[in-house]
This record gives C-alpha cells, structure tokens and sequence, in this order.
C-alpha cells in the first residue's frame, strides 16, 4: 500500500482501517484528497488480505465534502475534473470486492454522505450532523447521491432530504434507515470495530461471494437471481476453506480461514 499525506491506514489481522486524515479543513474532499482516494481504491480492489474496510474521520468530522474554498479557484477545466474524480472514487468504493462500513463519527455533509451510501453498512455517531446540502448551494449530489440515495430509503424521504438540504442527526437517520445504528460518539468506534472483527472472523470467499450476489442480483427477477446465487455459490463446496470449516466443527474449534 502506497503512503497517503491525507489519508490513514492500517491494517491488521483482515481488517483495514482507512481515516480521512484532513481535520483541518473537517476531511473537506480536495483535489489532492480525491486523487489519493482513488489510488486506494484501486489498490483495495487487489488487496487479497484485506476482509473488511472501516471508514471513518479525523477529528470532529467524517467529511464535509466539497471543499468550497479550494473549489472557489478552479477553472472550468479543473472543475470538471474535479466533479468526474469525486464520482469516480464513490463508484470505486462501492465495486470493492470486500465488505465496506462506515463509521459516521461526525459532520458527514455531500460527498461525506455519498462515500458513505456506496458503503455496505452505515454505522452514526447519535449527535453527527448529516446533510446533502448541494441544493442551497444551486446545484445537486455529484457523486452518485440522488441515486444511491431512494434506493436505499424511501423515495419521498430521499427527495426530502436532497431538496430542502436539511441537517438531521445520526438518532433520525437511523429512524429513516439511512445508517444501520445509531451509537453514542464514545461508543462508536468500538461497536463498529466489533462489527467488522465479526466479518473479519468469517470466510473471506463465503463473504465475497454473498456481497458480489447481493449486488448483482438487485434488479434481476427472482428466477435470474436463483441461478445467478447457485453459479456463485456451488464452487465455494469445493473450496480449502469449506473444508477446513468441516474439519473445524468436527474438532470443535474455530476454522483458520485462509481465502482458497
């Protein structure tokens, strides 16, 4: 993994931490933060270690999003490059092949919010504030928001939020289903460590396995998605792993999943 100067990761045991190290600026996404997030996507995409991703924020912040100061002084050529390498680091972090949280530990505000949608899981922080507050500024969610978003709660309430660019609190987005819990900020990190630990624990083949049928079956019919799930699953019998899960349980122990 190469070295990031606004982003921090770590890695033990399967479970990759990854902060937005920018608290500075409240881990506003800048060019240079943007063009770093895409290099990491593309090395997680090969990353055979790695089991899980936990995403979280520096500081009082998971991200601001934009950053409107640096925005400020872009050309227009900058600007559209800008806008195509925000989307194009959501859309990375969303194909990732291992499941993804984030862990909401503050501000999560446009981008913020989006990188947060293209996660598996969405774990709050009860007093974050959240936002899409693109509207107020005359334009809307840039990086995939206004279609991640009614897909994963209702549609009325999506348009709700993105329309009136209200703030609500990390209690009312798990009341509408945006975040799976809710915690307080001292709680957080440790439930969501826990969370991912759970996952980390699992095969690694069985997991990806059932995340790439999840995704992929969402708009198929239910006789396509069948045949699709049975394609997926049936070779993961003839896995080292499966095996050793037989052996395990035989014996009585926990199975040393080792992704083959």
């Amino acid at each position: 993994m190469r070295e990031f100067t606004e982003i921090k990761y770590e890695f033990k045991d399967g479970l990759a931490q990854v902060t937005i190290n920018r608290p500075e600026r409240l881990n506003s996404l800048g060019m240079n933060l943007a063009e770093e997030f895409a290099a990491l996507g593309d090395a997680l995409i090969d990353e055979k270690r790695v089991r899980v991703v936990l995403l979280t924020g520096e500081g009082r912040a998971f991200s601001t999003g934009r950053d409107l100061k640096e925005s400020a002084s872009h050309t227009p050529e900058e600007a559209d490059r800008y806008q195509l390498l925000g989307m194009d680091t959501v859309t990375k972090w969303e194909n990732l092949p291992m499941p993804t949280i984030a862990s909401i530990n503050g501000h999560a505000f446009g981008w913020g919010m989006e990188i947060a949608l293209a996660c598996d899981i969405r774990l709050a922080a009860q007093e974050a504030t959240l936002c899409f507050p693109e509207t107020a500024l005359g334009v809307f969610p840039g990086a995939g928001g206004t279609v991640r978003l009614p897909r994963l709660i209702l549609p009325g309430v999506a348009k709700e939020l993105i329309y009136t660019a209200k703030r609500f609190d990390g209690k009312e987005a798990e009341r509408i289903g945006l975040v799976n819990r809710s915690y307080p900020s001292n709680r957080l990190m440790d439930e969501s460590t826990a969370i991912a630990e759970a996952i980390a624990t699992n095969g690694p083949l069985g997991v990806r396995a059932a995340k790439k049928v999840i995704t992929q079956t969402q708009n198929m019919s239910m006789a396509q998605a069948i045949e699709y799930s049975n394609a997926v699953r049936m070779p993961l019998n003839f896995t080292d792993d499966f095996s050793e899960a037989l052996v395990a349980f035989r014996e009585k122990r926990k199975p040393n999943f080792l992704g083959k």
